[in-house]
């Protein structure tokens, strides 16, 4: 929804039954470093906010069907929360993989370790919360133990009714979203159009020290697009970054122990005037690493 209100298309659309979170995939559009930020946490926090309303609501002893429903859907969005917590302390540490936890981080530009501080204290409020609507826990097992088996089989059925139900709704939703999607189909791992390729490396043939891609300049503030592909990459140390004008630096991939058969991803900002490099250090490894670049 955030990128589409910023103007963006949707290019893939898919839903988790576990958690009820959905990944999609966006392309086009001017977003700004705060947009893209707020696009990264929405993944999360639209789950937590049906699931706080849900759980707000719900009456404090209530039958089996909706005391199931409270625990089931309390153990799924809330631990939606622990990558929030766990990623940004591999961020800090250079091994986090690409996520919504780390896109946050590189556009919110907000220190790690107070994103893992924040997480932690949603994380405890929202089983704070839970506990606050249950009738402590050991009712709350003890209500399912109690129950005569007749009960709990046909409290099961109408659980599993309302989720099979609820899954069927989520279904239709992402054949009709992915109907509108395939429209825009775009390879995640292809540049969007209009990049040009300003470096394809072999990884193999050398290393890199503080190498300079490509260089920029910018005469008035314009959106930079820097799109990296790479291919069955095994290597110790890996950074591309752009850098500029007063001290600025800004990285697109890091990663030490970075290993993977393919993987790649889009970079946005919007840049004030003066010359720019994209630069590259790297140990030499296998893997082959493409770097396209848009100014506009």
């Amino acid at each position: 929804m955030i990128g589409l209100l910023s103007g963006q298309s949707l290019t893939e659309f898919n839903v988790n039954f576990w958690d009820f979170s959905a990944h999609v995939g966006m392309v086009g559009g001017k977003l700004t470093q705060a947009q893209l930020a707020v696009r990264s946490a929405a993944g999360v926090t639209l789950p937590l906010l049906v699931w706080a309303l849900f759980i707000s609501v719900v009456p404090r002893k209530a039958n089996v069907t909706l005391e199931t429903l409270k625990l089931i859907s309390s153990m799924a969005f809330i631990n939606t929360l622990l990558a929030w917590i766990t990623l940004p302390v591999l961020f800090l540490f250079g091994n986090a993989p690409s996520d919504d936890v780390t896109n946050f981080l590189r556009y919110s530009q907000i220190p790690p370790l107070l994103l893992t501080v924040i997480a932690i204290v949603l994380y405890t409020a929202a089983w704070i919360l839970f506990l606050s609507k249950i009738d402590g826990l050991r009712n709350e097992f003890w209500l399912f133990s109690k129950k005569s088996h007749e009960t709990l089989d046909a409290a099961t059925r109408k659980t599993v009714f309302a989720m099979a139900s609820f899954m069927t709704v989520c279904l239709i939703f992402v054949l009709a979203f992915n109907t509108s999607a395939s429209k825009n189909s775009q390879n995640k791992f292809s540049p969007p159009q209009n990049f040009i390729p300003v470096a394809q490396l072999d990884l193999s043939k050398q290393a890199y020290s503080s190498e300079t891609l490509a260089q920029f300049t910018l005469d008035k503030p314009a959106y930079v697009g820097v799109f990296i592909a790479v291919h069955n990459i095994n290597t110790t140390y890996f950074d591309l970054s752009v850098s500029g004008p007063n001290g600025f630096n800004s990285v697109i991939l890091h990663g030490e122990g970075y290993n993977a058969f393919q993987d790649g991803g889009l970079w946005e900002k919007k840049l004030n005037p003066g010359t720019y490099q994209i630069v590259l250090t790297s140990h030499q490894s296998p893997g082959t690493t493409s770097v396209y670049l848009e100014t506009h």
